[in-house]
């Protein structure tokens, strides 16, 4: 029931620390991800990029997290802009909902991410899809800017918002109405599920999903013992490899 699945299985945060870059690329080297998203201005950014570019296993299977909730920005405009930023770092936690931006916001935000994808495409990586840190590019003020900028760049799949798992009936709507709006507007290609590991363990079994693309998120990093674990603290191998058993797991290159 589980052969004809593409699945991805994508690492987010590479960038943002040494410990969850060495845990990212321990990740891939024991089959557990398949795909990453790196981020451009975090204090890791370096050393991400010299481990990108020295181990094949990364090579076509790096896409843009896009960051505007945590660190210090890349760009001055930003930084003015009180919904995002105070003393020069940002500080929105998406516990404000953004439906819309002003003129000088989405300006502020179209340099900010184009910087950050610069910063990429500088080092000699080309994102394979784009998503967001906190998944802040699910705010619909932001998707139409993050998805502009997608569009100058030629780059065209992008994360989903999260469309398995219990929520409420309004975020249910929201969710369907957003992850239409990205595929029909802007033409980007998308999986059809996108969900957690323990979510994709409370579903692996439904036939439903036999032909479905999947994007399974984690977070690999390093605990106490310089194990490598998912963001609830369990062993990531052996979280993930009962999971794709069978199952040639995919970056979004191959989407």
């Amino acid at each position: 029931m589980r052969s004809n699945r593409v699945v991805i299985v994508n690492s987010d945060d590479f960038g943002i620390s040494d410990a969850v870059n060495d845990a990212t690329v321990r990740a891939f080297e024991t089959g557990c991800i398949s795909s990453t998203t790196m981020m451009a201005s975090m204090a890791g950014f370096g050393d991400a990029v010299e481990r990108a570019n020295a181990n094949p296993i990364l090579k076509n299977a790096i896409g843009l997290h896009m960051n505007l909730t945590q660190g210090t920005p890349l760009t001055e405009p930003i930084k003015k802009c009180p919904a995002f930023c105070a003393d020069g770092v940002f500080t929105y936690n998406r516990q404000k909902a953004l439906f819309t931006l002003s003129a000088d916001e989405k300006k502020a935000v179209h340099i900010e991410i184009t910087a950050q994808l610069k910063r990429l495409l500088d080092n000699h990586i080309v994102p394979t899809h784009f998503d967001s840190h906190h998944h802040v590019h699910t705010e619909f003020g932001v998707i139409n800017v993050y998805l502009q900028v997608a569009k100058e760049h030629g780059i065209k799949k992008v994360r989903l918002t999260k469309n398995i798992g219990k929520t409420s009936k309004a975020k249910q709507i929201y969710k369907q109405i957003y992850n239409t709006y990205i595929r029909s507007r802007f033409g980007m290609q998308t999986t059809d599920i996108f969900c957690s590991a323990n979510e994709y363990a409370f579903i692996i079994n439904d036939p439903a999903i036999a032909n479905k693309n999947i994007e399974i998120m984690v977070h690999a990093m390093l605990n106490d013992k310089k194990e490598v674990v998912d963001i609830d603290k369990v062993n990531l191998e052996a979280k993930m490899h009962p999971l794709l058993k069978g199952l040639d797991i995919k970056s979004y290159y191959a989407l």
